[in-house]
């Protein structure tokens, strides 16, 4: 019997620091998805960076150059080959470097999707197991263990986000290295339009919003987790006084 109970009380564990984990994985990559594909935010940057002027190109042809990428990161399209007029004549918008990098990008891409499902799964499988052994105490649990897995979460992303406010190039220099085995994603800004429709500048603002999405998410949480906690304690202890002034 205190056998089984160890082990229970262990899986009990396992499960909520499981949950809490996926549930920052559904945070993160639900950002990323938002911001990446938010067409709004890639047309007040052309126009603050002024992108168009900078490259001869219409906004319209802008427009059909960027939608071709998102379109193609989203399975829409096979391939980013499009014809865009820049400085008056016609030309292929993205050259065969550029084609064989968005593979990558979109590897990447469906690979975060994924593990965003499966975090989905686990998180719903955790907190079923959760509620059947422990009934009520199961939200207990949970928020005292996201609220434990978010501080940790909190400290590597904190020096994450330090790191990039202090350096954004050397940490998106670091960042490809880690997501990419090959050194494709090293494009000229003579040769490759890519590079010129997002430039650091770019990158940076668009990092910076999906910090900031991310991070009103998870705080919110935390900030949940800590009023439930709240609430049952005082639940908790009004239950108590009663119990002693009966006794």
């Amino acid at each position: 019997g205190l056998f089984m109970n160890v082990v229970l009380n262990k899986l009990n564990t396992i499960a909520s620091y499981a949950a809490a984990i996926s549930l920052v994985i559904i945070l993160l990559v639900t950002s990323v998805s938002i911001n990446c594909f938010d067409s709004d935010f890639y047309k007040s940057e052309y126009k603050t960076l002024q992108t168009a002027q900078d490259l001869g190109m219409t906004q319209k042809n802008l427009n059909l150059a960027t939608n071709t990428l998102l379109d193609y990161l989203q399975d829409k399209r096979d391939n980013i080959n499009v014809e865009i007029t820049v400085q008056g004549s016609k030309v292929e918008a993205f050259n065969s470097k550029e084609a064989a990098h968005m593979v990558d990008v979109r590897s990447l891409y469906h690979f975060a999707q994924i593990l965003r499902n499966m975090a989905f799964v686990i998180l719903v499988v955790s907190c079923i197991y959760l509620l059947v052994r422990l009934k009520k105490g199961a939200w207990t649990v949970l928020s005292i263990n996201y609220m434990k897995a978010a501080i940790l979460f909190a400290i590597f992303f904190i020096m994450l986000a330090g790191w990039a406010y202090v350096d954004f190039d050397a940490f998106w220099t670091a960042f490809h290295h880690v997501a990419f085995r090959n050194d494709l994603w090293l494009l000229n800004p003579s040769t490759d339009l890519m590079i010129n429709l997002f430039p650091a500048a770019f990158f940076s603002k668009l990092v910076f919003r999906i910090v900031m999405m991310f991070a009103i998410g998870f705080i919110g949480c935390f900030v949940g987790a800590y009023i439930y906690l709240r609430y049952q304690l005082k639940h908790y202890q009004a239950e108590t006084q009663e119990l002693s002034h009966d006794a």
